[in-house]
């Protein structure tokens, strides 16, 4: 390669970390910085990286996204998500059906635009950066009841989105609006098969990771083999997702989730010495829990994750933000429109304020809840003893405020769903289009900065 693009490649993944360590220090917002940069080399900006280097960051972005997502999986408190699955589902549907319900309004009746383009614009704002979220908040922060909402909604909100998304496009590739009901139930029907596949493993292979001899667990809990099972767990559910019609992401969180749950009983230290190793196995380095089984390796933490967000920022059009046809409303206009869609997320932190036990739905998995809370416990005991599964070192306010901050971040899926949407959006002219990449832009940038400083005071 030319030594001008080393110089540049190298500069961007210097940079990267140099503006995340900033924003981190500054706001605990460290993917702000990776965002900035990312908009300062993309080609809106002073187009620093050639069409092909662009393509590439993308591809190594979205993996970090992927393994962002597994270890989300991998860190669920199963238990929480159980007795919270009906507040997950009450966050997340209002987090779909009131930016599509404002934007309708909003658009329409104050704006004079269509109700179609009005429904197109909101279903781009109805989804949640799920990248973003995790990056925002710590481990053991995820196995909180806030966190495990947070995280189970912002997978429905992806999944609904990917729905949406093949409705728009059905819209924009259809003259007479006909849309096929297997396109609208396909997504949905394979996500609960998926989830179904999921469980059915993890009941048929648990039993047999904990019937294991002390000899064959030293060999699976190895660094080299626990890789190995890993990739193969992530690439298959990825690939099977993608492949059978829904989200990506969604397959590699259920494959977090496999792995968590497959190995929960790691060979203990007082077993007996390594001298009971098959003859020509190498010592292990043991780990000591199920849920660390995987720890992010550094080129995750410097490269893949903040290569995710620079990809974010160098697809954003920011030089057609300012004026459209001449115009200049398009600026007061989405700054309307951004302040509006965030409004109608952060009003989904509403429901943590409704008491914990008016919410709980009994699960036929009761026996299978009792056994993974008492695990957590043990392992938040263990390994982190200042650690708190519950949310009680936040109060019940402070919670739904947290809760509805991070929900407003849009991201990946936001841009994903309003590029397909373009051709409804662009009808009348470019003005709605650019007013939805300001709501996209503005909220994701909003919503990661108010997290941030929250979580800092607090």
């Amino acid at each position: 390669p030319d030594i001008s693009i080393l110089l540049t490649v190298s500069s961007l993944l210097y940079l990267l970390n140099v503006a995340e360590s900033i924003f981190s220090l500054i706001l605990e917002a460290g993917l702000l910085g990776s965002l900035i940069v990312g908009i300062i080399y993309g080609p809106e900006g002073a187009n620093l990286l050639p069409e092909y280097l662009l393509q590439t960051l993308l591809v190594f972005g979205y993996i970090g996204l992927i393994l962002l997502i597994f270890e989300a999986g991998i860190n669920t408190n199963i238990s929480l998500l159980y007795k919270n699955m009906a507040l997950s589902v009450l966050v997340a549907g209002t987090g779909v059906i009131l930016p599509i319900a404002f934007s309708i309004f909003l658009l329409h009746f104050g704006f004079g635009y269509g109700v179609l383009q009005g429904f197109a614009a909101g279903a781009s704002l109805s989804s949640t950066s799920l990248g973003t979220t995790l990056a925002l908040l710590k481990p053991e922060f995820r196995q909180t009841r806030t966190g495990v909402v947070l995280l189970s909604a912002a997978l429905f909100d992806d999944v609904v989105g990917l729905i949406i998304a093949a409705i728009i496009q059905g819209f924009s590739n259809s003259s007479n609006a006909d849309i096929s009901w297997p396109v609208i139930l396909r997504p949905i029907l394979v996500s609960v098969a998926f989830a179904l596949v999921a469980g059915l493993l993890v009941w048929v292979i648990r039993p047999l990771t904990r019937r294991m001899s002390y000899r064959w667990k030293l060999i699976v809990y190895q660094g080299r083999t626990q890789l190995c099972i890993l990739t193969i767990v992530v690439s298959g559910f990825v690939a099977g997702a993608s492949y059978a019609g829904t989200s990506e992401l969604y397959g590699a969180y259920l494959a977090g989730v496999i792995v968590a749950q497959i190995f929960l009983e790691p060979p203990r230290a007082d077993q007996p010495d390594l001298a009971q190793l098959p003859h020509g196995a190498e010592s292990p380095t043991l780990v000591s829990s199920g849920v660390i089984i995987y720890t992010p390796h550094l080129a995750f933490t410097y490269v893949l994750s903040p290569i995710f967000f620079a990809s974010i920022g160098a697809a954003l059009p920011i030089r057609s933000l300012g004026s459209v046809d001449g115009s200049s409303r398009v600026v007061w206009r989405g700054l309307v429109y951004a302040l509006l869609m965030a409004i109608a997320k952060a009003l989904t932190g509403i429901w943590l304020l409704i008491p914990p036990s008016f919410l709980h739905v009994p699960t036929i998995l009761h026996h299978l809840e009792k056994e993974e809370a008492v695990y957590y416990n043990r392992q938040q005991t263990v390994h982190n003893p200042n650690a708190d599964s519950s949310d009680s070192t936040m109060s019940r306010m402070n919670s739904a405020v947290l809760l509805g901050l991070a929900m407003i971040a849009r991201g990946e899926v936001a841009l994903i769903v309003s590029q397909l949407a373009r051709p409804i959006l662009t009808e009348m002219s470019q003005e709605l289009y650019a007013m939805v990449i300001w709501a996209i832009l503005l909220d994701t940038v909003g919503g990661a900065l108010g997290v941030g400083l929250l979580l800092r005071r607090k």
